[in-house]
């Protein structure tokens, strides 16, 4: 498999970004915004083919190298974690001015956040659905003693949200949509 990005350095940012969205599209197999265990073998056994070797991996090697791409340890492999691997290793020195960043104290705003997309997003896929964000609206303005949200409603909140414009809220985008919003 060839991953790299036209002539771009692998030092810059967006071609890391590049190779993240190709391995994450190889290997999502199902299309479910995770890699789960079965799709962690194949991963698995073509890093050893890059370097002509063959491999059958253990239950211990699938969960290691499945901690080791959980970023955040949120117990899913996720298009973000996958991201931020390739940038810590590609781009080492912009995976160093993040890391200082996030020592820097959070926006309480973020943990709320955080809170509320791992409510609603009930499939457990790192990202909201149309369903799911239907639902986390409706208690939105339930509570605050709102009438039902219409479609239009739901939709103008997906569209303000979505930022890539996939169809699904991340939880990166909401975090940003909260930041901005409240």
């Amino acid at each position: 498999m060839d991953y790299r990005v036209g002539s771009a350095s692998m030092s810059d940012l967006e071609s890391a970004k590049l190779v993240a969205k190709k391995l994450f599209e190889t290997y999502d197999r199902d299309r479910n915004g995770v890699i789960d265990t079965t799709e962690t073998i194949p991963m698995i056994v073509d890093a050893y083919k890059s370097f002509n070797r063959s491999f059958q991996p253990t239950r211990g090697d699938i969960d290691s190298y499945s901690k080791v791409m959980d970023r955040n340890g949120d117990g899913k492999v996720t298009y973000q974690d996958i991201e931020e691997l390739c940038i810590k290793y590609l781009c080492p020195q912009y995976s160093q001015q993040q890391r200082q960043q996030n020592n820097k104290p959070q926006d309480p705003r973020i943990e709320v956040a955080r809170r509320v997309f791992r409510k609603y997003d009930t499939d457990n896929s790192g990202f909201l659905n149309v369903q799911e964000m239907q639902k986390m609206i409706a208690e939105a303005y339930r509570s605050m003693g709102l009438p039902q949200p219409t479609y239009k409603d739901v939709q103008t909140w997906l569209d303000a949200a979505d930022t890539n414009k996939d169809g699904f809220i991340s939880l990166q985008e909401f975090e940003q949509f909260v930041l901005k919003s409240f």
